[in-house]
């Protein structure tokens, strides 16, 4: 399958599957190293919420809330 075969499939995709989608780009792409996995594990379990991030903002940051999202 080509690249401009794969877009269009997710162009096609709804909201919820291109999110998805998106998070597992995302997973394949992160570093598998133990200090990445240790950094993310204290990020999750941060109970402070003055460092969580409001999921407005990660849409944002992400280009979610842009029209050709």
């Amino acid at each position: 399958m080509s690249i401009e075969q794969l877009k269009a499939e997710a162009t096609a995709l709804s909201d919820t599957d291109r999110k998805e989608l998106i998070g597992y780009l995302l997973a394949l792409g992160r570093k598998r190293t133990a200090e990445y996995w240790d950094r993310m594990k204290a990020k999750i379990e941060d109970r402070n919420p003055s460092h969580w991030v409001a999921e407005d903002d990660l849409d944002r940051a992400l280009g979610l809330n842009s029209p050709e999202a």
